[in-house]
């Protein structure tokens, strides 16, 4: 597969991701949105991955990379603290939208640490 179609992939699962998180403002299918939230980050990681290898930086990653995987983890637990109102709900979507414009710049610029 190309890496346009991973890329495209990666938008897409970024795409339910906040799908999810728009779902935690709303009190009817919360439920049914956290279900596309997963399914979101599965595909934005697999997709990820996918990407790196043709992009042939798989063996020695560098640490841009590992800092997005340590936002996606992010991204995947906020809204537990939702859940369980640790946080309210509209701080944990501002938290997600920062998260997801950190998340933007680095997979876009790349930046050398």
């Amino acid at each position: 597969m190309s890496l346009a179609f991973y890329h495209y992939l990666h938008l897409i699962g970024l795409i339910l991701v906040f799908v999810g998180f728009g779902g935690l403002l709303s009190s009817e299918g919360a439920k049914k949105a956290m279900m596309w939230h997963g399914i979101g980050l599965v595909i934005s990681l697999i997709s990820g991955f996918g990407m790196l290898a043709k992009l042939g930086i798989m063996g020695a990653m560098p640490k841009w990379v590992w800092i997005k995987i340590a936002l996606w983890l992010v991204l995947g637990f906020l809204p537990v603290l939702a859940k369980r109102r640790v946080i309210a709900a509209p701080v944990v979507v501002l938290l997600a939208v920062i998260v997801g414009a950190v998340l933007g710049y680095l997979g876009y610029f790349k930046p050398a640490f």
